[in-house]
């Protein structure tokens, strides 16, 4: 009976090992390399492919990817011989930059070079839909063999909160978005990437539906006769979003403010605006939600406690990262679009969704004043926006041309004062 058991034993265990082995084979023909696997859940070839349609008529707007997956420049590990000080900037899709024409980390490239200083560099480690988790896994396991100077870890203050503190000795789960770890991640990561991959278990496939050619129906709509045009809208939410909702509140939600939404979406040269399905069906959620929202400042401030301490978990471990690969840590704090008077006024009809930012923004200062008192290196990107009209994208929150030039200029000065308070002119010496 015992060897009759340790044979299944034996036999399970070369089973699993083989199976395992032969997928990672497999998977090895379809997942990208590292690092590009362990920085984006969606091949950069299948993004752009899927941007380009979308874009087909502004081909200025289509990113250029390197061999990384990233919107950058073509970078290496071994740091160049001209380069004196690099830095590397992480963060979600205000680093990559979709609907702009360059990325933040590249005009602070340009804005150094054109100051006399092209031996400094900004490397983009920018992904969508990622937050504080994948960043921390993202500088402990892509950043750290770059041998930095400075890690800027950019915080977005409208989605980068999270209600689950960093815990190392945890347990992984079965399976996670590389880089976060996990069991299959741990013994096969080009499985485990095809599988996220394909079953869409990363934050970016999770955060949108999978409605056919959806991008280009609703872009389309949206330049219909303003007669014809909410009618297409209101059945396209009943029928894949909400369809438990009465066709008459749907109606009267997207048609608020007159047409103050649709001219939003209005062909222009610079900083045009699409519609996007989670665009529309976060507003519907928001104005027929029952849960109680903060109607000012003051009580959002009082409600901003949760998910602050859980992120600045991450951050501190971020920074402890930073320390023991000899760099230094920055966080740049990145406010939502209530700081742009623009902005306020254009969601004035929507006040429920409105709210969100009046949280995030508290959450924003409250995280802004426990890093400072942590001693954590902070530059609070909120002093070079408040008040300052047309920097904030008014339907997706994103940072306009405008508002991404006047980030990469405080940037730009901030990295090349604290280059000037390291004495940084070359690699250290032990990296």
């Amino acid at each position: 009976m015992i060897s009759r058991r340790w044979f299944w034993l034996v036999y399970g265990t070369i089973l699993v090992a083989a199976t395992v082995g032969g997928t990672e084979f497999v998977a090895s023909f379809l997942a990208p390399p590292w690092p590009a696997r362990d920085l984006r859940p969606v091949s950069a070839e299948a993004l752009r492919e899927r941007i380009s349609s979308a874009f087909i008529d502004m081909p200025q707007l289509v990113p250029v990817y390197n061999d990384w997956g990233m919107r950058d420049r073509p970078r290496s590990f071994t740091r160049p011989a001209d380069v004196k000080f690099r830095s590397v900037l992480v963060g979600d899709s205000f680093l990559e930059g979709l609907m702009l024409t360059s990325t933040m980390p590249s005009r602070v490239e340009k804005l150094w070079r054109n100051g006399g200083h092209a031996d400094m560099e900004a490397i983009n480690l920018g992904v969508t839909a990622t937050g504080p988790r994948q960043y921390y896994y993202r500088i402990r396991d892509v950043v750290t063999p770059l041998k930095p100077d400075v890690i800027v870890a950019v915080v977005y203050a409208g989605n980068d909160f999270v209600s689950t503190a960093l815990e190392p000795y945890s347990l992984p789960p079965w399976i996670a978005e590389l880089p976060m770890p996990s069991v299959l991640g741990m013994v096969a990561p080009r499985t485990a990437w095809l599988l996220v991959n394909r079953f869409g278990l990363s934050e970016l496939g999770r955060g949108n539906r999978a409605i056919p050619d959806e991008f280009a129906l609703l872009n389309a709509w949206a330049r219909k006769p303003p007669a014809e045009r909410l009618d297409y809208f209101v059945r396209h939410m009943r029928t894949h979003y909400y369809p438990n909702v009465d066709e008459a509140t749907v109606r009267e939600i997207l048609s608020r403010g007159g047409d103050r939404l649709w001219t939003a979406f209005r062909p222009r040269p610079a900083d045009r605006e699409f519609v996007q399905g989670w665009l529309l069906g976060s507003m519907i959620d928001w104005e027929t939600g029952k849960w109680e929202v903060p109607g000012n400042a003051e009580e959002a401030d009082q409600r901003s406690a949760p998910m602050v301490e859980e992120t600045l978990t991450w951050l501190q471990g971020a920074n402890k990262l930073a320390k023991d690969m000899g760099a230094r840590l920055v966080v740049a704090l990145a406010p939502s679009g209530v700081v742009d008077p623009d902005y306020v006024e254009f969601w004035r009809p929507w006040s429920r969704y409105f709210s969100y930012n009046l949280s995030s923004d508290a959450r924003h200062r409250r995280l802004a004043g426990e890093l400072n008192k942590r001693g954590l290196a902070v530059v609070d990107l909120r002093d070079s926006l408040d008040g300052v009209a047309g920097t904030y994208r008014l339907t997706d929150g994103h940072w306009t041309e405008k508002g991404t030039d006047i980030v990469a200029q405080r940037l730009a000065r901030e990295l090349m004062d604290l280059r000037r308070q390291l004495n940084v002119n070359g690699p250290r010496k032990g990296l």
